[in-house]
């Protein structure tokens, strides 16, 4: 794990601008004081990632494809199960039944038969290139009629990242806080007022996108073995604070 000083980052948007209120002279005035803002960012490798898949099937009639939906995810139910993931950490997402028509070129349609489709969504710990998600999707390339609608990265517990992205965005509010009283003669007496947004969780990763493959594009995967790189998730936290000078 490495941390990312807000100091070290880009320079913020003009939104993140410095209120900078100095003393009147006459007696009983209001205090001096310097509002200013502050980001914290902590960068971690992921340690899980959710995955969706569906499985589809067309038949004559709503039943038949449905046993073939069924048995597709049993099959990945217990390929999940064997690679570790928690029965708790999958569930049903969606499902759909809908007649699945062809299009004449004469004009018109024909029923072709029923589809039905399960989306099931699960999540996999120890994230690695080469880790269980890797050996799940070489898995479940055997599996007639799925495909791979999205995958993401992440991390299951972001409680202790998002305190050291609160302490850092302090850190740098007060940073900036004495820099301003110095310019005014002045130095920072005490803490008035801490506001907080809300924080933001991302995945840094060039050209992210979702991720959806046909069975037959999953099966190529399969035959080389999966590779995964997981890339870095980001916490960062973001404050105002108004501090007293003197």
């Amino acid at each position: 794990m490495r941390y990312l000083a807000a100091a070290a980052r880009a320079a913020l948007p003009l939104a993140l601008f410095v209120a900078l209120l100095t003393s009147c002279a006459t007696a009983g005035s209001r205090p001096s004081t310097v509002a200013v803002f502050g980001v914290g960012v902590v960068q971690v490798e992921p340690d899980v990632v959710r995955m969706t898949i569906s499985l589809s099937n067309t038949a004559p009639t709503t039943r038949e494809a449905q046993a073939e939906v069924s048995a597709g995810v049993r099959q990945a139910r217990e390929i999940l199960l064997a690679a570790g993931v928690e029965e708790r950490n999958i569930a049903t997402a969606a499902l759909w039944f809908s007649p699945e028509y062809e299009w004449l070129q004469a004009g018109g349609r024909r029923l072709v038969g029923q589809r039905v489709e399960q989306v099931i969504s699960f999540s996999v710990a120890s994230v690695g290139a080469d880790g269980p998600a890797s050996e799940i999707i070489d898995r479940l390339v055997g599996i007639s009629g799925l495909s791979l609608q999205g995958m993401s990265f992440g991390v299951a517990d972001t409680s202790e990242l998002l305190h050291r992205a609160r302490e850092l965005a302090f850190q740098d509010a007060l940073a900036k806080a004495e820099q301003y009283a110095r310019l005014s003669g002045q130095r920072i007496a005490r803490t008035l007022a801490v506001f907080e947004d809300a924080p933001a969780f991302h995945r840094q990763m060039p050209g992210a996108g979702a991720m959806r493959a046909t069975a037959v594009e999953f099966a190529a995967v399969g035959d080389v073995g999966a590779s995964l790189p997981a890339g870095e998730f980001e916490v960062s936290a973001r404050v105002m604070v108004e501090f007293e000078m003197r």
